[in-house]
């Protein structure tokens, strides 16, 4: 900021959104596709310094037990942080803003997470699982529903709430049992994020992930679009296998737990 006043607007500028992600797709990726695919479950306000936006806040209302926030730019002292949700919060923002977030809102409990995006072709010869990987369909929701509720890991706590034909998820089976599962959250024209790629513990170690993010991979880069995943850092198998199959570092985030239990 440069002292001139700053407005806070409850809105986004769409012109400069579409130009900062031309810059920087992955940091924007989830305010252009919701504020197109999720308008009555999403709020934005931004910091605003003249007619040049600073920074936005993205509010996701969607989540069944917590509100999802996205802090991208405006820095600690744009007053963004006064405009966050009250507890129980997840907040996924820059280090620059982490202090901020947790003076406006309390303790959190915090991961940091690994962008990247796929840049090489996967590495040679390594066997795939050995089952079944397909895109779900609608008549896989209730099984999709009562095998996440299942599971002890919040990862997969969205899974009974979605129409994997309206969003595209893939399910690891082995025999008829579901194990694994990726989803595509976000499918732009030039960028597809995955998420929720989760395989159950008794299951891992054997393929599994590296089959399920491969055909979301694929899927993708079908369109003619390029894929990226968010990472925990602490989670060295998981960065392993994304390396194995192409993706590099796009940049980090902050994950904030306030009070929501949640992780990512």
């Amino acid at each position: 900021m440069t002292g001139r006043t700053v407005e806070l607007r409850p809105t986004i500028d769409r012109a400069w959104l579409e130009r900062e992600a031309a810059r920087d797709p992955l940091a924007h990726a989830f305010a252009l596709w919701d504020l197109d695919q999720n308008p009555d479950r999403i709020r934005f306000f931004s910091a605003v310094e003249g007619e040049t936006t600073q920074g936005y806040l993205l509010v996701w209302l969607g989540h069944p037990s917590a509100t999802v926030v996205h802090w991208v730019g405006g820095g600690a002292h744009s007053g963004l942080a006064d405009l966050l949700p009250p507890r129980p919060l997840v907040a996924i923002v820059s280090s620059e803003v982490q202090d901020a977030v947790e003076v406006a809102r309390g303790p959190a409990r915090e991961h940091t997470l690994r962008g990247m995006i796929r840049t090489h072709e996967p590495s040679p010869d390594v066997a795939e699982a050995p089952g079944e990987v397909r895109r779900l369909a609608r008549e896989d929701v209730a099984a999709l529903a009562t095998w996440a509720r299942r599971q002890n890991d919040p990862v997969v706590a969205d899974y009974p709430f979605l129409d994997p034909e309206a969003e595209p998820t893939w399910g690891a089976f082995e025999g008829r049992d579901l194990v694994g599962v990726v989803r595509a959250e976000v499918r732009l024209p030039r960028l597809w994020v995955l998420g929720g790629v989760y395989v159950h513990p008794s299951a891992r170690g054997r393929g599994w992930g590296r089959s399920l993010v491969s055909a979301a991979l694929a899927a993708g880069e079908a369109t003619g679009a390029r894929v990226a995943l968010y990472v925990r850092e602490d989670r060295a198998e998981a960065l392993q296998l994304y390396e194995s199959l192409g993706f590099r570092m796009a940049g980090r985030r902050i994950w904030l737990d306030l009070g929501a239990g949640l992780a990512p």
